[in-house]
This record gives C-alpha cells, sequence and structure tokens, in this order.
C-alpha cells in the first residue's frame, strides 16, 4: 500500500507528519509521490483558519470517487470539524492516538497485509521520527496549550499543556 500525506497548517502538523510516516512505513506501506498513487492518504489538518478546513471540503469530494482509497483526518480539528467530516473520511482520530493509527487501519482495512503491531508506546512524542531533512528538524518539546485565546482550538484539541522531558528532546 502507498500513503500520502496531505499537511495544512504549522510546524506542529509539519513534526506530526513525521511521526505519522514514521508509523505508516513501520505498517509495511510505502509513501506515494502524489495522492493520485496513493492507496491511503491522511490529513493532518488545523480548524484554525477555515480556508484550510475548505481546502479540505474540496479534496475530499474529489477523493470520495475514487474506489479503494482510504482517508483519514487528524491533527488540530475542531469536534465541530469532525462531525461535518465524519461522513466524509473513512477514519478520524485525535492526533494524540497517533500509536493506535496501525490498530485501526488493520480494522478499518482487514484485507491488506499491514503490520499492525509498530509500537507499544502510548504518548506520540516518543515516537522517533523519520525527519524529511539532514540538517534541520522540528523538535515539539511541549504540546497542548494553557491559554484559551478566543481564535484558537489547540486546547480543545490537544489538551492542556505538557511539556516533554528533557532528555527526550535532546
Amino acid at each position: 500500500m502507498k500513503y500520502f500525506l496531505f499537511i495544512i497548517g504549522c510546524q506542529m502538523n509539519l513534526a506530526d507528519a513525521e511521526r505519522a510516516a514514521t508509523i505508516l512505513e513501520k505498517m509495511g506501506m510505502i509513501q506515494a509521490s502524489s495522492e493520485s498513487e496513493a492507496d491511503l492518504i491522511m490529513v493532518l489538518a488545523c480548524s484554525v483558519r477555515q480556508s484550510a478546513i475548505d481546502r479540505i471540503y474540496g479534496k475530499i469530494n474529489k477523493w470520495q470517487k475514487r474506489e479503494n482509497l482510504t482517508t483519514v483526518l487528524s491533527g488540530c480539528v475542531t469536534a465541530r470539524d469532525k462531525k461535518k467530516m465524519e461522513e466524509k473520511f473513512d477514519l478520524i482520530f485525535d492526533i494524540k492516538d497517533l500509536p493506535k493509527l496501525p490498530q485501526k487501519l488493520k480494522n478499518l482495512i482487514p484485507n491488506k497485509p499491514l503490520n499492525s503491531k509498530t509500537t507499544n508506546l502510548t504518548d506520540y512524542l516518543q515516537i522517533n521520527p523519520q525527519y524529511q531533512s539532514t540538517f534541520q528538524a522540528f523538535v515539539p518539546i511541549s504540546n497542548g496549550c494553557n491559554n484559551f485565546c478566543t481564535y484558537c482550538v489547540v486546547p480543545y484539541t490537544r489538551g492542556r499543556e505538557t511539556s516533554r522531558p528533557i532528555s527526550e528532546i535532546i
């Protein structure tokens, strides 16, 4: 199976994408060079900007026309946007549940030979990502937020702020 990551949002979604790619490749999938050749498209989205959600609507209508395509949605997506998209995507999950993705996909597409036992980690930030670059990396030092700004969804989608131990960051 081939996968394609469609990333809309901030650098946190880029860091999440590297972790998602690591999990998908440990499952035996190969990264597709374009969404048209993918068997699975995973969207890492952000509800902070309406334009990002609008772009997903444009894409998902096109993807729904393809047979044998599995679509997955995660990232900073509000409960309201998840509710609107649940009929359009095959799987929607919180990014913090990324270590559970192999089993979720195995249940969703049981007829594909996927390795569903890729990790025993419970915190997705413990996933050691395969970085896209050899000289730079997005290294999250914390996740979530304790400030409930009127325009921001982070405390609602990622939860309260938690910091990583220094040893993990280094």
